[in-house]
């Protein structure tokens, strides 16, 4: 075979590999690597922790910083559109629970967005059900076809959102239904029936009044009941608790007069249902509401318009910020308050603190990048053992600071605002269920 010719074919087959490399290699659209990631020098146990600059620990409202996902998450409570809480429901009844919630995130609830079971007694509900597509800003309803338990008692049932990547998000919500005895006065908590006569007009018992000596009153006093009833063989007068349920009972007879001891943790007000009967099975019944005078002011001011639970629990405390939040330990509560300000939820989360003098400060192996710190004793703790607030808060950007500290919430029968004195004389505003804080002025 001619060497020159194979010397020639090779040649061209070379040059035209390269022409067509030189095609394939034409510049490509440049895309942008993200940021790197600092991890912390040594720690192969633990996952990595982002330096990325974060913005003031007071902003509830920053946006997340670099690292963190632009589409967040986010589900309130709104209403509860059947069912309210404490509704009394028959032995093994089938009933339509539905929630008005809100989305309150940065994205939409897409495809694969599902109301899941979480605790409590499942009522015969499924694990999840399907959520609507919902834009940021709107509501929606969502129903769980459930049935009541056939044994008398108080029954709660906790749902909340699931996004389609699997992750729990938002408001915990719950339903809360009463299965009353088959007959007879219990002490097991039951609905507040409603103060009309069970009687057609005419027939059975008739209550002619039910009153209390005052109209306001403090926690702490004595208050007198009275009532009057005819045709009635037999009465019972019963306390509410503060969500409407029956509380405790005292027979008593159909015209009489009780003298009650208001609680000194009783709250906004103290209510009262008499149920009288006669021999035929039939009832009347009349509730009554005495309003307390609130016995407590508020560590702080602008204070809120409702009456606090209790006096201020003043404290030894601390705080400290982080690039994505901050925590506040409260030394007579024995725990940390973490405030998150990553766009995540829950937006707020509280631990034990377990730290003892003579347990290990800091962990030495962990390095902190150059303007950053590692928490010490409680804080740091949490710090370590939970991966989640580790990698929500980032790194802290000061040492810790002792300081008083003060503790309130509001007395609402449920969903209470928690209220914490903090560093600098300001208070911390905490919302129920972990849904959200803000820095008051």
């Amino acid at each position: 075979m001619n060497r020159r010719y194979v010397l020639t074919a090779f040649t061209l087959l070379v040059l035209a590999a390269l022409a067509c490399n030189r095609t394939i290699a034409t510049p490509a659209p440049s895309v942008e690597a993200p940021p790197p990631t600092d991890t912390v020098a040594g720690a192969t146990d633990q996952p990595p922790i982002a330096t990325t600059p974060a913005p003031s620990p007071g902003d509830a409202t920053a946006t997340p910083t670099a690292g963190t996902p632009a589409c967040v998450y986010d589900a309130d409570f709104v209403e509860d559109v059947t069912i309210p809480d404490d509704t009394e429901l028959s032995p093994g009844a089938d009933f339509v629970k539905t929630w008005r919630m809100r989305n309150n995130g940065a994205c939409a609830w897409d495809t694969g967005t599902a109301w899941v079971f979480e605790s409590g007694d499942k009522m015969g509900g499924p694990d999840s059900v399907s959520v609507p597509v919902t834009e940021p800003g709107e509501t929606t309803d969502i129903s769980v076809h459930l049935t009541a338990p056939t044994t008398p008692g108080a029954y709660i049932s906790r749902w909340r959102m699931r996004g389609p990547d699997g992750e729990s998000f938002g408001t915990l919500t719950y339903v809360q239904i009463i299965v009353p005895a088959a007959a007879g006065p219990t002490a097991t908590p039951t609905l507040t029936p409603t103060p009309t006569p069970t009687s057609a007009p005419g027939v059975g018992p008739t209550i002619n009044y039910f009153r209390a000596d005052v109209q306001e009153a403090d926690p702490g006093d004595t208050v007198k009941l009275e009532w009057d009833a005819v045709k009635a063989s037999s009465a019972t007068l019963y306390h509410l608790m503060p969500t409407g349920q029956l509380g405790n009972y005292w027979t008593v007879d159909p015209t009489d007069s009780f003298e009650y001891a208001i609680a000194a943790a009783e709250r906004n007000h103290t209510d009262f249902l008499l149920i009288v009967s006669d021999d035929e099975g039939h009832s009347a019944q009349k509730s009554l509401s005495i309003t307390l005078r609130c016995p407590d002011t508020w560590f702080f001011e602008p204070a809120p318009a409702e009456c606090p639970a209790s006096p201020a629990l003043i404290s030894d405390g601390a705080e400290q910020p982080f690039e994505r939040g901050v925590m506040v330990w409260v030394r007579a509560q024995d725990l940390i308050y973490v405030l998150y300000a990553d766009g995540s939820s829950p937006k707020w989360s509280v631990f034990s603190d377990e730290w003892d003098e003579g347990d290990p400060v800091d962990d030495p192996i962990l390095t902190p990048p150059a303007g950053v710190l590692q928490p010490v004793r409680g804080f740091g703790l949490v710090w370590r053992e939970q991966a989640s607030v580790r990698d929500r808060l980032g790194w802290a950007l000061a040492p810790e600071a002792a300081f008083g500290t003060a503790v309130q919430r509001t007395s609402r029968p449920k969903y209470n605002d928690t209220y914490i004195k903090a560093l600098d004389g300001k208070a911390w505003k905490l919302l129920p269920e972990g849904s959200g804080w803000e820095k008051l002025p």
